[in-house]
């Protein structure tokens, strides 16, 4: 699944030039070309002209000219998603870029995908960037880190944008930040065709009653945190396979399609019944009462039977399930019984209206169109 992830850093003097070719896997960093971790796509911008070609010696310039104590560059470390291929991903680092940094000031990015715990991908972006900002004046490097000159600004270094500011402004800049990145993100996804969406709120904000695990990387190379990390992540993956493996099968244009007609014939053969006694006020009547959920004094009636509490729409959409299960999986029995469990799992839900399933619109005769909600449960963000 996508994870949400944004972290900034600051890099002090003489620490520029060394993680400049430690994210673009220069010099020392460098790794083999079988390595098993990738080096997706690296890349710089707004130089100045005299480190145009060589992002490495604008670095090294900024190690030996910022004074003392003071930083060199800034960096964001921001987890990718893995639905998104290597184009993708560099084309969403470049909207962020253009978004962020704009032509303000000189950066060096590069995309890193390592293998994961899971044995899956983990790609990530570092980008760093100088708070020099850029103006009209030409400066050499000895100029360009200098203290900047607001009276003469062609006499004095490129002005920093780091203007001192108080904790509580850099935090709800930085929770801006992240929400535009979300936006960002999200919507990357959603062009490319995927389902998954990443979150920037807290577990508290997204309503996880759950605190969050930090590992620091000493503790996850350790073998025996390897291994519970995997076995945590197995069980997660088998639980949410369990709850969705059904409702994903509606995402197969063909399995869309053959419920959407079985759903027309049964409302077909409900109005064709209707209309025969020409109670048009009945009519609509019925339509009303088949999105209804369940009345509670029903309760001890769903407990006998609870499948005779759904209504008839869900009953045939309930049919229908079953059958393209056992279609689909008729040559893997395992498989085959872990959906219908998780499917029957699901009944109390559908009953309660947290899974009601309807049909879109269905035009059942000439003169007669059926309009009903045209989705499932929000919850899954099931359409049909």
């Amino acid at each position: 699944m996508a994870i949400g992830r944004l972290s900034v850093g600051i890099g002090k003097k003489g620490k520029a030039s060394p993680h400049a070719q430690y994210i673009a896997r220069e010099g020392k960093y460098a790794k083999p070309s079988n390595h098993e971790e990738k080096l997706e796509n690296t890349g710089h911008g707004n130089m100045p002209k005299w480190a145009e070609h060589n992002p490495n010696y604008f670095w090294q310039m900024a190690d030996e000219h910022e004074r003392e104590n003071g930083s060199t560059y800034r960096e964001h470390v921001i987890a990718l998603p893995r639905e998104l291929d290597e184009n993708e991903r560099n084309q969403l680092i470049q909207d962020w870029i253009a978004q962020e940094i704009g032509e303000k000031h000189a950066y060096q990015y590069a995309i890193h995908n390592p293998p994961a715990l899971d044995g899956g991908e983990q790609p990530h972006a570092h980008i760093m960037f100088s708070e020099r900002t850029i103006d009209d004046v030409e400066r050499d490097p000895n100029q360009y880190f200098k203290r900047y000159n607001s009276k003469n600004p062609e006499k004095g270094g490129a002005k920093k944008a780091n203007t001192p500011k108080k904790s509580v402004e850099r935090k709800e800049e930085l929770k801006a930040m992240r929400d535009r990145w979300e936006k960002t993100c999200n919507a990357h996804l959603e062009r490319a065709g995927c389902s998954e969406r990443i979150s920037m709120k807290s577990l508290k904000e997204q309503g996880i009653d759950r605190e969050p695990i930090n590992l620091t990387m000493a503790q996850l190379k350790q073998p025996e945190v390897k291994e519970a990390y995997r076995e945590l992540l197995a069980a997660k993956n088998d639980d949410f396979m369990a709850e969705l493996g059904v409702w994903m099968e509606f995402y197969d244009d063909n399995l869309e399609d053959e419920i959407k007609h079985q759903l027309a014939q049964a409302e077909a053969q409900r109005i064709a019944e209707i209309e025969a006694h020409a109670l048009s006020e009945a009519f609509h009547q019925e339509l009303v009462d088949i999105d209804k959920y369940i009345n509670p004094a029903q309760q001890n009636e769903v407990e006998e039977n609870i499948e005779d509490s759904l209504d008839n729409r869900q009953k045939v959409a309930l049919e229908a399930m079953r059958k393209i299960i056992d279609e689909r999986f008729k040559d893997y029995p395992v498989q085959r019984q872990a959906r219908h469990d998780a499917l029957n799992e699901k009944i109390p839900d559908m009953v309660a209206g947290k899974y009601e399933l309807t049909p879109p619109t269905i035009t059942v005769q000439p003169t007669v169109e059926v309009k009903t909600r045209d989705k499932v449960s929000q919850d899954k963000g099931i359409d049909l």
